[in-house]
């Protein structure tokens, strides 16, 4: 930790502070080689780009979409083929084999008859013929796979939302079966926010010469006087705060402004609308470091990380240490769409997607070091129950027969492949890969609790919280064949009770001597004023007010 405010004397404090951060390192040393004992057993993929290969199609055409299925990857596009006089099922799609050995892979075009049920179905055909006959500004959009479902997203109109969609049922080992194309009910969004918001109203107002609205009383916030500012101490006789902004029309009250609020683990959202103004303000008070943040993506989609870990949103995360970045990408229109879950739970991959160019963002974050890898930015991916991920990006809106495909590594395999695959019976197998990731995830985050937040009691206090929950969740920790996390972590726990005890001794002393200081400067600058508008004659009344300079020096 690095100290804040004012600097502490050397002592007590000081010393059990170093004994936290050597129990903390030593928590993190032995957490760390639990975890490559772990990768040794159960083995370990990193997200990693393998190489780039090339579809090459019969007609020049914008690709559009790819997904995997039936153990084939279905290639959508869009061509445009001028005097033909209709649009055929193999103009808009084409199946092709992936294979790969090791570091070789190739894509193959195979006949549609490999998979008569997906694109030879006589109903299909029927469906496919009318929309394009009907329709003639018809494309196609999207390829998705929903829970037993395959989608084809057609837009029939000159807006994006006015679709037909076909779809077929996919069966746990892959079999494809056209259902109808009756599927626009299927094709929904999860909701951008998991989570909901919630508005404050006039109770929550406190009063006063500076009034301003009051957020679970742990950060109060208004926009009055000219600036949005945000308070941490419910104070209506300043108004000053550790975070402020300008607001347009500075003339409005409290009740003017739309404020609301959600509470995600230490992080407290606001979204705020002061008054006259026309696009909201998003804002992340963090309750453990009370710093304040201003991210304005939280309100386009804005998703929990595992465990409560922070946010995520398109184009950044933030994290409840305090972490945070955005990166520089594009945004506009994006939509969450998915999140992806490796099988021990260590990688979940957050994918956002913009309908009308067809576009996706995927933000891979990994729970045991607690970060989001580089964004990958796509036109369409598509990911087989090995982990392997084909993914395009569309160079230009020219139509080409020759299709660039990257080619990615990823632990993203599917449940089935994953619970397939050989266990043995050694102490980490009894355990469990998900449970391991859990709590090695958990032990690492206290660690960088303490060795990485700046001191504060709420830091302190959330510390010995979190040592408490990893105690009664995971019932090996003591083993001895699996490096004993209990006792660094019981040591840690001991430590931090005694450091918040003495915190808070230390911070009451520094407060009641800076009150003291700021009373005798104030009794100090009073007796000068006094002594400066007297006219004193005698000389005893000139040794009393010496004797009182000397006695407030």
């Amino acid at each position: 930790m690095t100290a804040a405010g004012p600097e502490l004397d050397a002592g007590t404090y000081e010393v059990l502070r170093a004994r936290l951060a050597a129990q903390a390192a030593e928590l993190a040393k032995r957490a760390d080689e639990l975890n490559a004992r772990r990768l040794e057993v159960f083995g370990g993929t990193q997200l990693a780009l393998v190489g780039t290969e090339r579809i090459r199609t019969a007609n020049n055409c914008v690709p559009r979409d790819i997904v995997a299925v039936g153990g084939r990857m279905l290639f959508g596009y869009n061509v445009f083929i001028g005097l033909k006089p209709e649009t055929a099922v193999d103009d808009v799609f084409s199946l092709q084999r992936f294979s790969h050995d090791e570091e070789a892979f190739r894509f193959d075009d195979v006949s549609a008859g490999e998979l008569p049920e997906l694109l030879r179905d006589e109903q299909f055909g029927r469906d496919f013929g009318e929309l394009y006959r009907y329709y003639r500004q018809a494309r196609l959009l999207q390829l998705r796979r929903l829970e037993g479902k395959l989608l084809a997203v057609f837009q029939i109109g000159p807006r994006t939302e006015d679709i037909r969609v076909l779809r077929w049922a996919v069966a746990a080992d892959g079999a494809v079966s056209y259902l109808d194309n009756r599927g626009e009910r299927d094709h929904v969004f999860p909701p951008s926010h998991d989570f909901e918001w919630v508005e404050t109203t006039r109770e929550h107002h406190v009063l006063g010469r500076h009034p301003h609205i009051s957020i679970e009383d742990e950060v109060f916030v208004e926009t009055v006087g000219g600036t949005l500012t945000i308070k941490v101490e419910n104070n209506t006789e300043t108004g000053e705060g550790v975070y402020a902004e300008p607001v347009d029309e500075p003339l409005q009250s409290l009740a003017d402004a739309e404020v609301s609020y959600a509470r995600i683990g230490p992080l407290i959202l606001l979204r705020m609308l002061p008054y006259k103004e026309t696009e909201y303000r998003y804002l992340v008070f963090n309750t453990r470091t009370r710093d304040v943040a201003r991210l304005d993506g939280i309100g386009q989609a804005c998703q929990r990380l595992p465990e409560d870990h922070g946010i995520i949103f398109p184009g950044g995360y933030y994290l409840d240490t305090g972490a945070g970045k955005t990166f520089d990408t594009t945004v506009d229109g994006l939509e969450f769409e998915r999140v992806i879950r490796s099988p021990n739970g260590e990688d979940v991959l957050y994918v956002f997607h913009a309908r009308a160019e067809g576009r996706s963002l995927l933000l891979p974050y990994n729970v045991i070091r607690k970060e989001v890898a580089t964004p990958i930015p796509c036109h369409g991916y598509s990911l087989f129950d090995d982990g392997t991920m084909i993914l395009f990006r569309a160079l230009s809106d020219e139509p080409s027969r020759v299709h660039p495909m990257q080619v990615w590594r990823t632990p993203f395999q599917s449940d089935t492949y994953a619970a397939a695959q050989p266990a043995g019976t050694g102490p980490l197998e009894r355990v469990g890969n998900a449970d391991l990731v859990r709590g090695i995830s958990d032990c690492l985050s206290i660690t960088r609790m303490a060795g990485e937040m700046a001191p504060s009691a709420a830091v302190f206090e959330a510390l010995i919280a979190a040592c408490a929950r990893v105690f009664d969740h995971y019932h090996w920790l003591g083993e001895a064949e699996l490096g004993d996390l209990r006792t660094p972590l019981t040591d840690v726990r001991v430590t931090a009770e005694q450091v918040l005890d003495e915190f808070e001794t230390v911070t009451s002393l520094t407060a009641q001597a800076a009150e003291a200081v700021d009373s005798a400067a104030a009794d100090t600058a009073s007796l000068v004023r006094r002594v400066r508008g007297e006219a004193l004659n005698a000389a005893d009344a000139w040794v009393r007010r010496l004797a009182e300079l000397h006695r407030a020096r």
